[in-house]
């Protein structure tokens, strides 16, 4: 090995080093993709959460971007959870179960709904009672 290549080698090590030692740690049981829940209502956009400020509820870690956002949510996670356990809200009202995406949603009546593409959540902009009841019998029946 020259002495060029083992100098690239040297600083592509260190920036790896520099890398991981950076990420955060989600776990593999993060709700939402460890993005903070409540930020959708507060920041009114997806923003990722801290493995600093989670909690633990109905079976998931939940991860926050501060610390009032983890106490908003624990004084009352039903408020700030999406609806449908994160599943796709539009894929649910059509009669099939598939993981919502945290970047793709929408809130409505002051409730969070997660979607597996912008195609689902624009199919969501109009009068969508018929397409809740729709999701709700869905999965209802896929518990």
């Amino acid at each position: 090995m020259t002495f060029i290549h083992k100098k690239q080698l040297f600083f592509f090590t260190i920036l790896l080093a520099i890398t991981l030692g950076s990420a955060e740690a989600i776990s593999a049981d993060a709700a939402i993709e460890g993005y903070d829940p409540v930020a959708y209502f507060t920041k009114q956009k997806a923003v990722k959460g801290t493995d600093k400020f989670s909690h633990q509820w109905n079976g998931d870690t939940w991860y926050f971007s501060s610390s009032d956002h983890r106490k908003l949510f624990v004084k009352n996670p039903e408020k700030y959870a999406p609806q449908f356990n994160g599943f796709c809200a539009n894929g649910l009202s059509d009669g099939h179960v598939v993981e919502g995406d945290p970047e793709n949603w929408r809130i409505i009546e002051g409730k969070l709904y997660l979607f597996f593409s912008t195609y689902g959540r624009n199919q969501w902009s109009g009068e969508v009672r018929s397409l809740i009841q729709s999701a709700k019998e869905t999965l209802g029946e896929h518990p």
